[in-house]
């Protein structure tokens, strides 16, 4: 049985604002920031990346990852759920305090549809710089990688980054995965 106070509570809070906002604050790096992935910063060596519209993030230096409820844990450990519950009801509908242009470092990513992108995108090919990434980053078999990329599944994204496609009933592609973001058509 869902809650709808905390399904509610990760509707209207986002996690730059709990970053923003939790003591001592995080910093957007703009230019280490694209439209996909916010990366935040605070003391040395301490990074965070926000993703899914700011209703995910993850740490690069460690396997942790989770939503809002989950970040508000990570920065204040120790914290039951009762007391999360609490700290993100004072965030519910608040804005991160950098503006829209600045999510993508300024830079303007056209809207087109998804099946256009997918169809730009190359197959995945041993050794591509997707390859490597799934092969050596991911740890993901050589055959697993080749079968998806030969059923289609697969695609090069930029920078090394793979793009998993999700098809409707007729074949289209009408969804993708890339660096954690999900695109779909509406």
């Amino acid at each position: 049985m869902s809650d709808p106070e905390i399904e509610d509570l990760r509707d209207r809070v986002h996690c730059p604002v709990v970053l923003e906002r939790t003591p001592p604050p995080w910093k957007l790096d703009r230019k280490e920031s694209t439209k996909l992935s916010l990366k935040y910063r605070r003391g040395k060596g301490e990074i965070l990346i926000v993703s899914h519209g700011g209703e995910g993030w993850w740490d690069p230096t460690s396997d942790a990852k989770g939503d809002v409820f989950g970040l508000v844990q990570r920065l204040e450990p120790g914290v039951n759920f009762g007391h999360v519950r609490k700290r993100l009801r004072e965030f519910a509908g608040l804005s991160p305090s950098f503006p829209p242009t600045d999510r993508a470092g300024g830079r303007r990513i056209p809207d087109r549809p998804v099946s256009e992108r997918w169809a730009e995108r190359k197959v995945v090919w041993p050794n591509s710089p997707t390859w490597r990434y799934l092969a050596r980053k991911r740890w993901l078999p050589g055959a697993i990688i080749e079968a998806a990329s030969a059923e289609g599944v697969l695609r090069e994204g930029p920078v090394g980054s793979a793009w998993f496609g999700h098809f409707d009933d007729t074949g289209a592609v009408c969804m993708s995965m890339c660096a954690g973001r999900l695109t779909r058509d509406r």
